[in-house]
């Protein structure tokens, strides 16, 4: 319990600001990966609206590694800002709180925002970003249907295009498929229609698998000077269509970034029972950055809270840029130092910390600077 009615009244201000902003970054976060990535498959009917928001929820843990640092930053420079361009700062120094005393409240839940980031950065958000990733990979062997779209030149799977009228679960009704050959003058090698067929997965094959019924097409094959054409017709043919291509591999491969500790930790001994120093380092890399973007948050407030105290200015949008600003800046710094991890003698697994030891550095002289006036 806060040992001061100002200090209560900071803590809610506070907290109250840091929940609507990691919030607003989280929905930014989840909105630029959705209209990159789920968005398109949404709007070309591939997925339901269910499975659509099902993706978005599972990946919010995986954007709070992100958003949760940026909204304590942000929230931190929108309360101190206004706090101090009001001049409401100079009152609660007046009436004997010391400016130590006024940052206590924020300290306190940039320690608990670590925790819970320290949770998600090593858990939920690996485990969220897995689920993600593996949806997107298996969303079309899982609904093949969805993937074919009536009245629509279909033209995702290499190699051909395909219409189809009329689509009923697995049926589809007048067919139209074209196998392209580029070496050919007319760019295709076979031209099949059929009434009717159906399309099944093929799971040994990882395939969408097209089956034509009662139809007639023609071959084309390619002389020196001219195209010959045969026609031909057929009870029934089937098309295979390969997702690997599309879709990537059927077998989800998890890489380091999307492990939790315990899989790490795992990856990393066993690098180094097999005197494996690069994955080694590797694996050791992943989980101190998963330790230092949780740390992020200390080491951002750290910076904002005299930043925030200074600046004495009220604006949304002046704060705003300068919390992106800082964010960005401290981002660049950990991104650049993983680049170094093919050269695992330069300890990259260490030297990620140095933006956490520059940013904490700075803010507690520049606390201390102003303390003092």
């Amino acid at each position: 319990m806060m040992p001061n009615t100002l200090q209560r009244y900071l803590f809610k201000q506070f907290f109250g600001a840091s929940t609507y902003t990691t919030f607003l970054f989280v929905f930014v976060l989840i909105i630029g990966n959705a209209l990159k990535e789920v968005l398109p498959l949404l709007a070309s009917g591939k997925i339901t609206w269910t499975f659509f928001f099902d993706l978005l929820f599972h990946l919010i843990p995986s954007m709070i590694a992100y958003a949760l640092p940026l909204g304590l930053l942000t929230a931190t420079l929108l309360v101190l800002g206004r706090l101090s361009a009001q001049n409401e700062l100079m009152a609660m120094k007046a009436s004997g709180l010391s400016l130590y005393a006024i940052v206590t409240p924020i300290l306190l839940i940039a320690g608990l925002g670590t925790l819970f980031a320290l949770i998600v950065n090593f858990y939920f958000g690996p485990n969220s970003i897995t689920y993600y990733r593996a949806s997107i990979s298996n969303v079309i062997r899982q609904r093949p249907l969805q993937f074919i779209q009536a009245g629509t030149c279909i033209k995702d799977f290499p190699g051909y295009i395909f219409y189809v009228e009329k689509k009923h679960k697995d049926w589809v009704e007048n067919c139209w498929l074209w196998e392209l050959d580029g070496k050919s003058v007319t760019g295709i090698n076979l031209l099949l229609h059929a009434e009717k067929g159906y399309i099944r997965y093929n799971q040994n094959a990882d395939s969408l698998i097209l089956t034509l019924i009662h139809g007639m097409g023609e071959k084309h094959t390619s002389q020196t000077t001219s195209i010959e054409t045969q026609p031909i017709t057929f009870e029934n043919t089937s098309i295979s269509l390969p997702l690997n291509p599309l879709l990537g591999s059927k077998t989800f491969t998890k890489r380091l970034g999307h492990m939790h500790l315990g899989e790490l930790l795992c990856a990393k001994n066993t690098a180094k029972n097999l005197s494996h120093y690069t994955p080694q380092i590797a694996a050791s890399l992943e989980i101190q950055k998963n330790a230092v973007m949780s740390f992020a948050v200390l080491s951002l407030i750290f910076i904002a809270i005299p930043l925030g105290i200074k600046v004495k200015r009220a604006e949304t949008s002046a704060n705003l840029v300068l919390a992106v600003g800082l964010a960005l800046s401290y981002y660049f710094i950990v991104m650049a130092i993983s680049w170094l991890e093919t050269k695992p003698h330069l300890r990259p697994d260490l030297l990620v910390w140095i933006p956490n030891f520059i940013f904490q550095c700075l803010g507690v002289t520049l606390f201390i600077k102003i303390s003092r006036h």
